[in-house]
């Protein structure tokens, strides 16, 4: 069964697509072909900032669930803590600084 979705959604996922076949396809993690549009911010937390280009990178789906799920490989990646905490609102950059475990 196929899913109805709103125009409001429909019009945020157009715009995914846009963003997505301007992007070089390779993972960021580990250069292998990604496939996977990956939010650096999760939109489950931050939906404000779920278009935008500067939170969406290209991931493969090992490196995707590791970024989502582990704190630790977060860490690792301080570029793209240091690329989403300068465009976050003021009162975000808490909650920023805790999804990267700072």
């Amino acid at each position: 069964m196929i899913r109805k979705v709103s125009k409001k959604q429909a019009k945020k996922n157009a715009e995914l697509i846009k963003i997505k076949r301007e992007m070089d396809m390779e993972c960021y993690f580990c250069g292998g072909y990604g496939g996977d549009l990956a939010h650096v911010l999760p939109r489950s937390l931050f939906p404000q900032y779920y278009t935008e280009k500067w939170n969406l990178i290209i991931a493969c789906r090992t490196h995707h669930n590791l970024f989502d799920n582990d704190i630790e490989f977060r860490k690792k990646f301080n570029y793209l803590y240091l690329q989403v905490v300068k465009k976050v609102n003021p009162e975000d950059k808490g909650m920023v600084d805790k999804y990267f475990g700072k």
